[in-house]
């Protein structure tokens, strides 16, 4: 009878409808964890994997593969790809997906000959707790990248790139492709002991070209820390526009943080320290509307002439030429005991066609003593190993 039912009938129907809804939504089904030991182990899961399960590459050392997965999950429930095995000889490994996280994946004890150890395409991926590390040819001239970013809005967090002394760049974002590109975040990551190299080329990070150098990247690289990368002139190399570089330590490095192409970026509360590097440099600015605000550079030697260098421009410039320094603001910046000029106006004057000196450039409050306001940062607190990098 129907003065049996505690609730009206309508309502009784409606909760169970809403139970049965809620216990058929994907959200709630338990996601699946795939064990492999093999490329076509790899293969099979990745035909079967859904959004929220966890793909684990196990058994002995990968040796010789060439992975190329393709994934999508969803920005709630993203497929993770984790390794407790090493990669080896010459793998590589290309992800083209959607909301992939790949974690803890380690490469060592291998070289290629050319192309990208590791390449991320397509859009909301996450790179966590890898490591590369001296993953190197015999010949210093062979080039491949060790990191490549294509697409969009990527992360690369808590990963070790060690010992890199080959031709190439560390870790590079592309621009080339048509529609959304960039706004990707590189952040806590630790770069290390990269020896000088032989030219250009060895930069250790790089987010776009001469070519794409118009284009707005919009990525941030925030609180890595970089010791002894020595690679070139250029340690970052800016060839883009809208980018932000912030709160990072720079320890020991023979380059600088250079502005290369491109405009209207940031460069924030950095501490970059020569550490007794004599080629050692600070912030190389080159382009229009760029911000050098809050920054710390003690002890850099005269690889650009100074702290902080404003490059001397082209008349007319092609894409790969230098550009006029034109509406910059300098404020706040910390700069003791640092060989050649603080500022140096028109940096590389009358070499390769450059005549125009840095017009329009604002220059408040620098200060010649006091500690960094930013934490120096150390080993234990970037890299796979960081107490704090879970998030």
């Amino acid at each position: 009878m129907l003065t049996q039912f505690c609730v009206p009938p309508s309502q009784f129907f409606r909760a169970t409808l809403v139970t049965l809804c809620l216990l058929s939504s994907p959200a709630l089904v338990q996601a699946a964890d795939f064990r492999v030991a093999t490329p076509a182990e790899l293969d099979s899961a990745r035909k079967s994997a859904r959004p929220g399960d966890v793909i684990t590459l196990g058994g002995k050392d990968w040796h010789d593969v060439r992975l190329k997965l393709k994934l999508k999950g969803t920005p709630e429930q993203p497929i993770t790809v984790r390794s407790e095995a090493a990669f080896t000889g010459a793998s590589s490994f290309n992800l083209n997906g959607e909301h992939i996280i790949l974690n803890g994946l380690t490469f060592r004890d291998g070289s290629l000959e050319t192309g990208h150890v590791l390449l991320i395409r397509g859009a909301h991926n996450r790179v966590t707790r890898c490591t590369i590390e001296a993953y190197n040819p015999d010949d210093i001239d062979t080039r491949y990248q060790w990191l490549s970013l294509d697409g969009h809005h990527h992360r690369v967090d808590h990963c070790r790139f060690a010992g890199q002394n080959h031709s190439g760049t560390t870790l590079v974002v592309w621009l080339d492709e048509e529609g959304e590109v960039g706004r990707h975040r590189i952040e806590r990551n630790h770069f290390l002991n990269r020896p000088r190299g032989n030219g250009n080329g060895f930069e250790t990070i790089r987010i776009g070209t001469s070519e794409t150098s118009l284009k707005s990247a919009q990525c941030v690289v925030s609180e890595n820390l970089f010791e002894n990368c020595d690679g070139e002139i250029e340690l970052i190399s800016n060839k883009s526009g809208d980018n932000v570089y912030e709160r990072n330590t720079i320890v020991g490095c023979a380059g600088a943080l250079t502005l290369r192409h491109g405009n209207n970026c940031i460069v924030r509360d950095n501490l970059i320290l020569g550490s007794g590097d004599r080629h050692s440099g600070g912030i190389r600015v080159i382009g229009e509307g760029h911000q050098i605000t809050g920054n710390h550079i003690a002890g850099v030697g005269d690889r650009i002439d100074g702290a902080i260098a404003l490059s001397a421009g082209v008349e007319n410039p092609k894409l790969n030429q230098h550009a006029q320094v034109r509406n910059v603001l300098i404020e706040n910046n910390t700069l003791i005991d640092n060989a050649g000029k603080d500022i140096v106006r028109g940096h590389g004057l009358g070499s390769r066609s450059r005549t125009l000196l840095p017009e329009n450039i604002t220059i408040k409050n620098t200060r010649h003593s006091g500690k960094p306001t930013m934490k120096q940062l150390k080993p234990t607190d970037v890299g796979p190993d960081a107490a704090n990098n879970k998030q």
